[in-house]
């Protein structure tokens, strides 16, 4: 592990962690209250599970994981969006759980910025 990081690493590890944690409360929530179809809980569940896989690579500053970041995140987001089964934010049946959708998305945003920051500081 790195003896420092810089403010940009450390807010790309806390980010990935937060997007870790959300999905896998997501993907429990979608397990237990049976939302989404089953392909589709598998499909989110690979997804974390590569995001764990990163933290400890994040932590390294492995470079090449930074770029996995930015595209998991954008793959991420554009998955949550498109997927025809989860309840949209704007119609607040449950607003506490939708409104972590919104929180999640500025969370990943946020993550691809300092995963490119991130990327761009740790030149070869």
């Amino acid at each position: 592990m790195a003896t420092t990081y810089t403010a940009n690493q450390t807010w790309a590890i806390a980010t990935l962690l937060a997007s870790a944690l959300w999905g896998l409360t997501a993907t429990g929530v979608n397990i237990m209250t049976a939302i989404m179809a089953t392909s589709a809980i598998t499909s989110y569940a690979i997804l974390v599970i590569i995001a764990w896989i990163l933290v400890p690579l994040y932590a390294k500053l492995v470079r090449p994981a930074f770029l996995v970041g930015i595209i998991l995140s954008i793959i991420a987001m554009i998955g949550v969006a498109a997927s025809p089964t989860a309840t949209p934010w704007y119609a607040f049946p449950n607003p506490v759980y939708n409104f972590s959708f919104i929180v999640w998305y500025l969370i990943m945003l946020a993550g691809v910025y300092f995963n490119y920051k991130s990327y761009m500081e740790l030149k070869k």
